[in-house]
């Protein structure tokens, strides 16, 4: 017979993959933050409203790291009697502040933009700009794969969804490389027109960090009770399902559930079927999960057909 994996083991390996995928957001954190100093410092130098916005959503993939280090951190604080649940918020607090952050930023563009227009000023753009550009460029596409891969040999949800941001920062910056360029041709205005589209870039990532933190904060439901149900009743000795609830987000599900076993089973063993059903269900969801499993017996009561959920079946 197989030994299953101990809730020590599993806290364990959870606190390996939190250790490597924090040392991976780290170290991206710097260098998405000397991409963004980059292009801000030479496109205010060079009077380029489209170098200095594409900084500002370079700055942004900074800001998605550090609230990812700031959901780790958190989630690695034990959860004390002010805090039950643990301390999952913060990472919500912290993207609401990047959320407004992102506004003041687009604030500036966009004036910067309306200036431009009254004013018909022209960027001079040097060598320097496409060497940055460039050099920003290499290090997005690096930064994009290798977030990607570590993504998905972690399973980690807050990584591969980094890198899809950062990858909407490779595909700006080379619409900036092309402006330069269009620019150097003698068509000033294509600066102008990519801060606009830069600064629309901008909008929509503030909307939906705005968006998913309601959801957050609404306990809106991240995962398909369906597919949970399915998970537990892959576990041997599982007669029922019932009552599924998911709330959370990026990093951590909560899940609350019913099962139903055999009437007459003793009450160890009853509770291995749990635990079992517990790990099934977090192998399901893909990412750190508590998991709690409420046990019935499979009596004609508590088997008969009932909703997922619903305040009455407590």
């Amino acid at each position: 017979m197989t030994r299953g994996v101990t809730a020590e083991e599993r806290r364990t390996d959870r606190a390996k993959r939190t250790s490597q995928i924090k040392q991976i957001l780290i170290s991206i954190l710097g260098l998405n933050f000397l991409v963004a100093g980059g292009k801000i410092a030479v496109g205010l130098s060079s009077n380029s409203l489209s170098m200095t916005a594409d900084g500002i959503h370079s700055l942004m993939d900074g800001a998605s790291n550090l609230v990812g280090l700031v959901g780790i951190a958190a989630a690695s604080r034990p959860p004390d009697p002010n805090h039950p649940y643990g301390h999952r918020r913060f990472e919500t607090i912290t993207s609401l502040g990047i959320a407004l952050f992102l506004l003041l930023a687009l604030q500036q563009i966009l004036q910067g933009a309306w200036s431009r227009w009254q004013s018909g000023d022209s960027p001079e753009i040097g060598p320097i700009a496409f060497v940055v550009m460039i050099v920003a460029l290499g290090i997005s596409i690096t930064v994009t794969l290798w977030e990607r891969r570590a993504g998905k040999r972690l399973n980690s949800s807050i990584l591969l969804a980094d890198a899809r941001h950062t990858a909407s920062d490779v595909m700006i910056s080379i619409s900036v490389l092309l402006g330069l360029v269009l620019i150097q041709l003698g068509y000033p205005s294509a600066d102008l027109f990519l801060a606009l589209v830069i600064a629309g870039a901008i909008a929509w990532a503030a909307w939906q960090i705005i968006r998913d933190a309601a959801l957050s904060l609404s306990d809106v439901a991240v995962h398909s009770a369906d597919d949970i149900d399915r998970a537990a009743r892959h576990v041997e000795g599982v007669q029922g399902v019932h009552n599924i609830r998911t709330r959370g987000g990026e990093g951590m599900t909560w899940v609350d559930m019913h099962i139903q076993v055999d009437p007459g089973m003793a009450v160890d063993a009853a509770h291995e079927i749990s635990s079992s059903v517990a790990a099934k269900v977090e192998q399901e969801v893909g990412e750190p999960a508590d998991v709690t499993v409420h046990i019935e017996p499979a009596t004609d009561e508590h088997l008969r057909p009932r909703r997922n959920y619903h305040p009455d079946d407590e």
